[in-house]
């Protein structure tokens, strides 16, 4: 990617112009048959120039085409409806439609959940069409739910607006009132997902006791990563640690060598190890969910294992441009999922800064520097131990700064510790993959070596588990932050790009571009609001922020909690003083882990809670339970009314609470 090279690459020009061209059609909305027709100017420009100038003519031609092609992609059909909305969406109702991925089965509740596109929804005593992708629960199923099944079921069903990430709302289901309509048919990933779910027992060999470990497990080989318990969900989400779950390079790499290792005892010949590996990997990667980080992955070790077959040298940048092309024409819509965008921009800035730092230590010629660059090439152990540290600690800087603006983008979360603590939880998820990779490939021989395997990565994972606790119990270990915006992400990038692979002259305009958009950055987020702030979704959820407090008010479920937290972090607020609780109901386990992130002391409870079982639990976790908040919310007229009694306040903790945590605060 270093411009000195002067290397040709058309297929990352290819790359970046699809990229722009969806960039510009999902900021501006053309229309596409403008850009059809633009594109077909472009085209016809390009017949009539010399062929050598036509490279610039056949970018702006692909910008064109792929912004077409997102605009065709976003047009909706006839059948196209929406799901139910939010005034009746917790109405029963009744949708058909097809299971679109592996049902995750979760034996301690009874429940099977999976995506499913639905065809139709039943509500209001008639049928509608529908185009929508739901997540949906089964619970206490009666059979068995596949991949490429069509069901009919019937339950309620809560909405998003916007959709996120795909999924338009969440349906709950029970059992008996689920139905398989038809079979599914025979795919290549249908019989991928059951080979999947045939290896699944071998990681529960020896670990009947260890259910949490066995869950990592399975989320880091597997790409079950739903099933990972949700306080460890979190506390990898936070740290910025979560990566490691991502099916991507690492996995890929290891069962490359795993299988690698096999092809040179049985004697293949090494320029035909990719008719061998390419089709292994694929089933691999499909059975793991085909996930944006795992299909990059193989397509780079498609290109470099086939090179060889076509008498070519491999390109690693090249290899990363084809797999972004294949990707977007696949679904151009998942420009903007982030997980297409966190493993492509981290994955390209690793290679940028790899070269960049492989280019300046070659290019010393002191005299000083002979001597450790000689001892550093050398093959001595010690010499080999620094440059693994080196290249590590490299590896690590380098996928921070170039994921912690999207991290803070998508996620509103700001990791310091990631940049320390990868370079203890990489080194680990290499040998827990490579062990668990080594118990699925000797399950079938002899189980005995895979019981033992499981043993030692039982080790590994609780190793990791403690490191990942310690990490996000560390003071500033993680901070909510607002969003940048698209001008402070295309300064910060922009800068990156010109100190690592431009000439010289780029370096302190690129230096000067990131350090403008981190001052920005840093500036938007650090000030703290001020006034009242009231803040209306759909449901029953407000922030106040009334002189130097910040006050809560929401209902008790575990959804309206998240819905506070997910504000909270859009906001980049870190604490609150008070949360006024409303509603029947109260999840104390929700609102515990709520108080714990904002670092909420006191709780008000409606009068009617006192003395019960959630307000026990609420003092058991040392939060000052006040009985005195009445919210009342008026969705309909978007109007919000608190009333604040001079209640009783029970403390969570033994000593007398001050003034400021007994008092509820007036409004």
């Amino acid at each position: 990617m270093n411009f000195s090279q002067q290397v040709r690459r058309p297929l990352v020009g290819v790359a970046l112009s699809m990229v722009g061209g969806l960039g510009f059609q999902r900021g501006f909305g053309p229309s596409p048959l403008l850009l059809l027709a633009l594109s077909a100017g472009v085209l016809a420009w390009i017949c009539r120039t010399v062929p050598r100038r036509g490279a610039a003519g056949m970018y702006l031609a692909c910008f064109f085409l792929a912004a077409a092609y997102g605009a065709v992609e976003q047009i909706h059909t006839p059948r196209q409806a929406v799901l139910p909305t939010t005034e009746i969406s917790f109405r029963n109702q009744e949708m058909v439609g097809t299971v679109t991925e592996d049902p995750l089965i979760s034996e301690e509740n009874d429940t099977i959940t999976f995506s499913f596109e639905v065809e139709a929804v039943r509500f209001g005593g008639q049928w509608r069409p529908a185009d929508s992708v739901v997540r949906a629960r089964i619970s206490t199923p009666r059979s068995s739910v596949v991949y490429g099944e069509r069901w009919r079921i019937y339950g309620w069903c809560r909405s998003r607006e916007p959709a996120r990430n795909g999924i338009a709302g969440f349906f709950y289901a029970k059992g008996a009132d689920s139905h398989r309509i038809k079979q599914a048919p025979l795919s290549f990933r249908g019989a991928c997902y059951r080979l999947r779910r045939r290896i699944v027992p071998t990681l529960h060999l020896g670990m009947a006791n260890f259910p949490k470990q066995v869950r990592v497990l399975q989320a880091l080989l597997l790409g079950y990563r739903n099933a990972l318990p949700y306080d460890l969900y979190q506390t990898f989400a936070r740290t910025g640690t979560f990566h490691i779950f991502a099916i991507s390079g690492l996995h890929v790499g290891v069962m490359a060598a795993i299988l690698i290792a096999v092809l040179k005892m049985l004697g293949a010949p090494k320029p035909r190890w990719g008719l061998f590996l390419i089709p292994m990997l694929l089933i691999y990667v499909v059975s793991t969910g085909m996930k944006p980080s795992a299909f990059r992955a193989f397509t780079m070790a498609a290109v470099y294992f086939s090179a060889p077959l076509f008498g070519r040298r491999p390109d690693t940048a090249s290899a990363i441009a084809l797999a972004a092309v294949v990707l977007l024409l696949i679904n151009p819509l998942q420009l903007g999922d982030p997980g297409f965008l966190l493993s492509f921009t981290v994955v390209s800035g690793i290679v940028m800064v790899h070269a960049f730092v492989t280019h300046r230590f070659s290019g010393f010629r002191r005299p000083g520097w002979a001597v450790p660059l000689a001892q550093l090439n050398g093959p001595r152990p010690v010499m080999v131990l620094l440059r693994t540290v080196g290249l590590l600690a490299l590896t690590s800087a380098a996928a921070w700064v170039f994921s912690a603006p999207l991290t803070a983008r998508f996620f509103n979360t700001f990791s310091p510790v990631a940049l320390i603590g990868n370079l203890a939880i990489i080194p680990l998820t290499f040998v827990i993959v490579l062990t668990g990779c080594l118990s699925l490939l000797t399950a079938p021989l002899f189980i005995p070596a895979a019981i033992t395997f499981n043993h030692a990565n039982r080790l590994f994972v609780s190793l990791l588990i403690s490191i990942i606790q310690r990490l996000g119990a560390l003071p500033g270990a993680y901070r909510f932050v607002r969003a940048p915006s698209f001008a402070m992400l295309a300064l910060w990038y922009g800068g990156l790009v010109c100190i690592f692979t431009g000439p010289q002259r780029w370096r302190r305009v690129g230096l000067l571009m990131a350090a403008c958009s981190g001052v920005l950055w840093f500036s938007a987020s650090s000030g703290p609001p001020s006034g009242i702030e009231v803040t209306q979704r759909g449901d029953s959820c407000a922030i106040l922020q009334v002189e130097a407090r910040r006050i809560l008010l929401a209902e008790g479920t575990s959804y309206s909690m998240s819905s506070v937290a997910r504000q909270l972090r859009e906001r980049g607020m870190n604490c609150a003083q008070t949360l006024a609780l409303s509603g029947p109901q109260i999840d104390a386990d929700a609102v515990r882990e709520l108080c714990a992130a904002f670092s909420i002391r006191q709780v008000c409870l409606p009068p009617s809670l006192e003395g019960g079982a959630e307000a026990v639990a609420l003092l058991r976790n040392g939060l000052s339970v006040s009985f005195s908040a009445r919210p009342r919310w008026n969705a309909g007229d978007g109007f919000l009314a608190v009333d604040w009694d001079r209640g009783k306040t029970i403390p969570g903790r033994p000593e007398k609470p001050t003034k400021s945590q007994a008092d509820p605060p007036s409004i």
